[in-house]
């Protein structure tokens, strides 16, 4: 099975970045507007009620990193939740049942279709589920299905019928800089020309994606959320950050590794950066 475009858009957007010298001081938190290194924000980020961490899909790295933020969050607040751009809502029993330890590995990826759905390398990925299983920390499905994504793409949000939206309300309107970005996106890296109705509703798509995982996170409220994703979802704060202002939880905490990619960096683009 092939994913969809916006599927493939997403991918696009957390798994293009290159490989390139350092542009920070390695294995520090740094500052994205100055690249100088920057106190430890873990102590903040674990005071703030969502905390969103990025990622570039194929990057055992960024895994690793994402793990040790967890372990210090969780050790901060062990009653806090996990929530995962990998798993559409319907497989929120699967989820369940992994961390109430009712599935092996093997039968949780099964019953998750992960190949289908996600396709990345599970052991990725299984340090972090292992972690939450162990720990007894609530793994949270904030995806939609691809069909939904699918229909945005296709048809446009706006021709999408209320009985196919999956409850997901009308995302906010993106900022011109957003609606460049994704276009400068597909244009940059091999993606299809498009017609402006085409790019249109492609770019539905993606919002459709960013809110789908904001008003899942936003079912949260009261507990912390540490969200997992990709970091074309969070980058200077256009995607799931604009939604969840739109909903009014306004200031989530936005860590991204930095990936040596130095000319994306700058005022804005999250609150604290990693230098891998």
């Amino acid at each position: 099975m092939r994913p969809y475009p916006a599927f493939a858009l997403s991918l696009l957007l957390a798994a293009c970045a290159t490989v390139r010298p350092p542009c920070a001081p390695q294995a520090q938190w740094v500052s994205p507007t100055t690249l100088r290194p920057i106190p430890d924000p873990i102590p903040g980020a674990a005071t703030k009620p969502v905390v969103l961490l990025g990622e570039q899909h194929d990057s055992e790295a960024d895994h690793r990193w994402q793990l040790a933020v967890i372990e210090r969050l969780y050790a901060a607040n062990p009653s806090l939740v996990l929530g995962f751009e990998m798993f559409p809502r319907a497989d929120q029993p699967v989820l369940d049942d992994w961390v109430g330890g009712k599935l092996t590995e093997a039968d949780f990826l099964q019953k998750s279709d992960w190949q289908h759905v996600w396709g990345f390398p599970p052991p990725l990925y299984l340090p972090i589920f292992r972690f939450a299983r162990d720990h007894h920390i609530p793994m949270i499905a904030l995806n939609v299905s691809r069909h939904l994504v699918h229909l945005a793409a296709t048809e446009g949000w706006a021709n999408v019928t209320r009985s196919d939206r999956e409850g997901i309300g009308t995302p906010a309107p993106p900022s011109a800089r957003y609606r460049a970005y994704l276009a400068d996106a597909m244009a940059g890296h091999g993606g299809p020309k498009m017609t402006p109705e085409a790019l249109s509703h492609f770019i539905d798509a993606q919002l459709v994606w960013d809110r789908a995982m904001a008003e899942a996170i936003a079912t949260q409220h009261g507990r912390q959320i540490v969200a997992v994703m990709g970091a074309g979802h969070l980058e200077d704060r256009y995607g799931v950050p604009h939604q969840l202002d739109a909903l009014g939880l306004p200031g989530a905490e936005v860590l991204l590794p930095a990936h040596g990619a130095c000319e994306k960096l700058g005022a804005g683009y999250a609150d604290a950066v990693f230098s891998e």
